[in-house]
């Protein structure tokens, strides 16, 4: 029930997002061409340093500001290449369980935090509005807590969280101990537990592993799915 909820908020998130960045896309690149032209203009007309005065200041303030713009522009692209990547993800339906640390890490959330761990609420897909509200006792920290949770079955989470849930564990964090696996990974662009299958763990043997070799990576890699995965 939970995956399919979150499954159409998620998308819902994703989009709007998408659409703040594009049109923040567009104000930066309009301002770029202004502030491109009004360059050009006054390279067109080169006036010295030695007669410019105050206006050599404000042509090359201009240029910081129009590099500024660059970068904050760029900046922006990538983070709209994410918000692709997520839309475009086909597998949506699978949802990973997020550890409650990591949910809410700040140290004001200590205390609050052991709280629900030693009442076995060790992931965040095992809150409610009900276990927050009885076991959280600062009622600043519970309503902050309660709003983070409302909205992360909203979809409206900090990225990180979100290609946690979607895409799993990192597989530099599950494999650290098989340092040459996660760079073959790397190399084949497989950094999420979701990424990988037995079809990929098989294709090892052409790196110089064995079946017995193989055979461990896949145990940790069903491992993880049997505890993390939300079928």
């Amino acid at each position: 029930m939970i995956g399919g909820l979150f499954k159409s908020k998620k998308v819902i998130a994703a989009e709007k997002d998408k659409r703040i960045m594009e049109n923040e896309i567009k104000r930066l690149s309009l301002e770029i061409v202004r502030k491109d032209g009004f360059l050009k203009c006054k390279n067109d007309l080169f006036i010295s340093k030695e007669k410019a005065g105050k206006n050599v200041y404000d042509w090359e303030k201009m240029g910081d500001e129009l590099k500024k713009y660059h970068e904050e522009n760029q900046a922006l692209k990538k983070e709209l290449e994410k918000i692709d990547k997520i839309l475009s993800i086909e597998t949506l339906d699978n949802n990973y369980l997020i550890k409650i640390e990591r949910f809410i890490p700040e140290i004001r959330f200590s205390n609050a935090l052991e709280s629900l761990k030693e009442s076995g609420i060790i992931y965040v897909q095992c809150l409610n509005d009900y276990v927050i509200e009885k076991l959280v006792v600062d009622v600043k920290l519970r309503a902050e807590i309660i709003k983070r949770y409302n909205n992360f079955l909203d979809g409206v989470m900090p990225w990180d969280l979100k290609t946690n849930l979607l895409k799993g564990e990192k597989i530099t964090k599950i494999y650290s101990k098989y340092r040459k696996v996660v760079n073959v990974l790397s190399e084949r662009s497989i950094s999420y537990m979701d990424e990988l299958n037995y079809n990929v763990l098989e294709s090892f043997i052409d790196y110089g592993y064995n079946e017995d070799d193989i055979k461990i990576l896949k145990d940790i890699y069903d491992d993880y799915r049997k505890k993390y995965l939300i079928r």
